[in-house]
């Protein structure tokens, strides 16, 4: 059998499929149970959203074909008017409610609702269709404009004109409609169950009561029950629960019996028009052979003084009362259980907050029960779906002819699921993307781990709340435990395969809201965390086109929710190229990397001085000196250090040396201007004595050099080096692509790279150094933590907050304290400063100095000394340095 492309099929669906493990090849069916092509055996409790209401191939339907094939019946046969076709109509005409006779049949339910709208103006000579909020008709154009959700109709250009809608189970609304527009309404359609829209059933009384205050007011009634028809809800017809007679029912799904596409729209004899008759039709309507099958499936329903139908009834009330119990047992999972007969939703409670950024995330994508069907039918071999208009809400809308016993296997997987969520055992529903299929054995509470989010008090007169949005993504493993702690049961491969899965969603997605963050002086911002779904190896690896493009989506998000600014965490900026790539968004954008470079360097210093370390002496170094942040500290470390080695990365060499370069000469301006200026520290102290002992010794330099000295232009490594081979001395600036051959002999080492591995390990550091690692993911490896205890490794950029706030989870981070370009994004809402900031590679030491005075102002600083993700005290440190003392002196002996 050869194998076939399956994108060919709606590329879009296939990759969802393809994401959630919903994309099972089935070869055989039998009754509610399907077989794929392994020979796994799943329970459909599905069918097909009611299209399969006897089960897969019942004998019964296929016996009906034989005859048409033993006896030859021709299937299209038009304009003639068919036998079978004829025989279903008069069927229809007998059971359907009140005077409805005439059949239109079509190929399908929207096709159906089509006929309806046309029969209803054409009958009324009024063009306006009243319909529902969140109601779902179908998706051709006149169908589509009906339904009740807006994100169906937009890439369509829909509604067409001549649709209103109302909210469901609103008398008072369609009554005010109907006034509103008095005698331009030519019918009202409604589902006496709203189906896509998550089971929420019409109000006892409310069908009654619309269907007389439209025959009061001359609109025809139509009752869409594609999905509530032929026995579904425990009734031949839902309106048959309280004695419903519309002016136009609409009939499909069941009555093709899962074999074949049928549709009907009856009517009454006062709405059928001669206009309508002659000018609707449809080749492939009044097939022979497909009405023969719609026969049989009305002659099956009413059998037996229609015992089948009563049973769904019975086994539609087991089936909530389980979901009831359900309810009872786990009322912060389950927000509301729905359902009439076989046709049931479970609606889960929102999880903005719900102490995972990972499900938060998921469920504003809509793909919260989506992660459940997936769940269901790979460990437990069970095929629900969720509903279109209702992302929260579980479909449960098995055959009619389920069992008792198939029933409570659903709930007792269902139970898991609740258990899961209710102990905020997450992880557990993520395994089987990681092909782990196994039935969990246990479920662990990790609700004591749980941390909501936890937002500043208003004040009784707050100030006008400014808005911020965050862009965020996991740089490292470590960050997905982080933000979700029963994923500390996974390996670290397995973390791997999980952000690899996550990235093929493609969509970025709210994480967090935080209503509230207040300034030492009042001001208060609300604010968002946008997650993109992507690690670190996926933004550097992945095409740089398609995961920019998620990242405008992001910044637009930020724009739609109302942010006047929008910041970029992480990799984001790097991949985005400093934020240049999404300016121009209608919102400001930041990297951060301003605030970022200022607490990174306070914490570099703060660390060195409590590790007795001379700045006169000391040697340091930048790691990824070619990046936005690395070069920012570059240069500030020139204001502190006179010997400073550059690192840059040696996989893109004869780029990272031209950076490199190009940086060398902005330091030693930056060191000549200091030095004139009378700021004698660092590289501008160095160059004091440099030109005071050439002065003094009569150093002959070369013409061109010594004229670069006396104006202080143009001096690049190249001519510093070349002055101190003429005076005698060690150039104190150095250039490296070699981490092994240059960071050991340095004590001051801030790590910026954009790595998305490890770089530093163990090997990499002198006794007594002090690595500021502000790099995401971080360039430091854990095996540094276990196996050095001589040297001090300080997470750079975290800065303390006003007040104990934490954004949920809070990005892994103690409360009260959170990123620095976070930060910068925050300070800015606070300031109302809604400009452009931190943006490309060269960022302004005036940037710089006004994001220090934001800092202040505000009341934002730095977060302490962090090691290891909690505050390192000054004894540990002390320990660190007593340490790295006896170690110095071992490798002396």
């Amino acid at each position: 059998m050869p194998e076939f492309r399956r994108d060919l099929l709606n590329p879009t669906l296939a990759a969802k499929l393809a994401a959630f493990q919903l994309d099972k090849n089935y070869k055989s069916a039998r009754g509610s149970y399907l077989v794929d092509e392994s020979g796994m055996q799943y329970l459909d409790f599905i069918a097909q959203y009611g299209a399969v209401p006897f089960g897969y191939n019942p004998d019964f339907l296929w016996n009906v074909l034989d005859e048409v094939r033993q006896n030859n019946i021709p299937s299209l046969v038009q304009p003639s008017l068919p036998g079978e076709a004829l025989k279903l109509a008069n069927l229809l005409a007998a059971c359907t409610p009140g005077e409805l006779c005439f059949c239109t049949f079509c190929q399908s339910g929207t096709e159906a609702v089509e006929a309806a709208i046309k029969l209803a103006r054409s009958s009324t000579g009024r063009e306006i269709i009243i319909s529902t909020v969140n109601s779902f008709h179908g998706k051709t154009l006149a169908s589509l404009s009906a339904t009740g959700k807006s994100s169906y109709q937009r890439p369509f250009c829909a509604p067409a004109p001549g649709f209103v809608h109302i909210p469901f189970n609103d008398l008072q609304a369609l009554k005010a409609v109907i006034e509103a527009y008095k005698d331009k309404i030519a019918a009202f359609i409604v589902e006496p169950v709203q189906g896509e829209g998550g089971i929420i059933v019409a109000q006892t009384g409310y069908l009654l009561a619309a269907q007389e205050l439209c025959r009061q007011n001359e609109v025809l009634f139509i009752v869409d029950e594609i999905q509530t028809g032929l026995g579904r809800t425990g009734e031949l017809f839902a309106c048959d629960h309280e004695m419903v007679e519309p002016d136009i029912m609409v009939l499909s799904k069941a009555l093709g019996g899962g074999l074949f596409p049928l549709g009907a729209c009856v009517s009454s004899p006062r709405v059928w028009n001669d206009d309508f008759g002659m000018l609707h039709s449809s080749t492939f309507a009044n097939n022979n052979v497909t009405c023969a099958v719609g026969y049989a499936v009305l002659q099956r329903l009413l059998q037996d003084e229609r015992q089948l139908i009563k049973e769904v009834a019975r086994k539609g009330a087991y089936l909530l009362s389980k979901m009831t119990e359900l309810q009872s047992k786990f009322p912060v999972v389950i927000k509301e259980v729905r359902g009439l007969g076989l046709m049931a939703g479970m609606e889960f409670h929102e999880l903005n907050d719900c102490g995972s950024y990972d499900m938060a995330y998921l469920a504003d994508q809509g793909g919260f029960t989506t992660l459940l069907a997936g769940f269901l039918l790979n460990v437990y071999q069970i095929r629900v779906a969720p509903y279109l208009n209702n992302s929260m809400t579980l479909r449960l809308e098995p055959t009619l002819t389920i069992t008792y016993e198939e029933i409570d296997r659903v709930m007792e997987a269902i139970e898991v699921i609740c258990q899961i969520m209710d102990k905020q055992d997450y992880a557990k529903l993520y395994r089987y993307l990681i092909s782990d299929y196994s039935q969990p054995a246990t479920v662990e509470d990790y609700r004591h781990l749980s941390r909501p989010v936890k937002s500043a008090a208003a004040a009784p007169q707050a100030a006008a709340i400014s808005k911020f949005a965050f862009v965020i993504h996991y740089p490292a493993p470590e960050d997905v435990i982080a933000n979700n702690p029963s994923f500390a049961k996974f390996e670290r491969d397995e973390l791997y395969q999980f952000m690899a899965w996550q990235s093929s969603l493609d969509e970025p997605g709210i994480c967090c809201h935080m209503p509230a963050i207040r300034s030492i002086n009042g001001e208060i911002a609300e604010g968002w965390l946008i997650g993109i779904p992507y690690g670190a190896r996926e933004l550097m690896n992945l095409p740089r086109e398609g995961t920019v493009e998620v990242i405008r989506k992001a910044v637009d998000s930020g724009r739609e929710l109302g942010a006047g600014i929008v910041g970029l965490g992480a990799l984001t900026s790097v991949v985005t190229r400093g934020g240049r790539a999404v300016l121009g968004r209608d919102v400001a954008v930041t990297s951060g990397n301003s605030f970022t470079t200022l607490m990174a360097m306070e914490a570099l210093f703060a660390g060195a001085e409590k590790m007795h370390i001379e700045m006169k002496d000391a040697w340091g170094a930048v790691v990824g000196a070619t990046g936005s942040i690395g070069r920012a500290c570059a240069l500030l470390l020139s204001e502190q250090l006179s010997w400073i080695t550059l690192l840059g990365n040696p996989e893109h060499f004869n780029s990272s040396r031209r950076r490199l370069d190009t940086l060398t000469g902005e330091i030693i301006k930056l060191a000549c201007k200091r030095r004139d200026a009378g700021n004698l520290s660092g590289l501008a102290s160095w160059l004091d004595k440099l030109l005071y002992d050439i002065e003094k010794n009569k150093v002959r330099l070369p013409e061109i050099l010594r004229e670069k000295l006396s104006l202080r232009e143009g001096i690049s490594l190249v001519d510093l080096e070349n002055i101190c081979l003429v005076v005698g001395i060690e150039c104190p600036l150095k250039i490296s692509l070699d981490i092994q051959a240059t960071l050991p002999n340095c004590d001051m080492i801030v790590a910026a790279s954009s790595s998305p591995e490890y770089i530093i390990y163990p090997r990499h550091l002198r006794p007594g150094a002090v690595v500021c690692d502000v790099a995401r993911p971080a360039d430091v490896a854990p095996e540094v933590f276990k196996e050095r205890d001589d040297v001090l490794i300080l997470e750079g950029g975290l800065v303390q907050y006003p007040e104990p706030v934490a954004f949920g989870p809070n990005l892994g981070y103690r409360d009260g304290v959170n990123l620095a370009c976070l930060s910068e994004t925050v300070l800015l809402a606070l300031e109302g400063d809604f400009q452009d900031y931190s943006i490309g590679s060269k960022l302004s030491l005036e940037t710089l100095e006004y994001m220090r005075r934001l800092g202040q102002k505000h009341g934002f600083g730095l977060a302490g000394l962090m090691m290891d993700n909690r505050e390192i005290a000054d004894e540990e440190i002390e320990k660190i340095y007593q340490n790295s003392l006896h170690l110095k002196q071992v490798q002396n002996l």
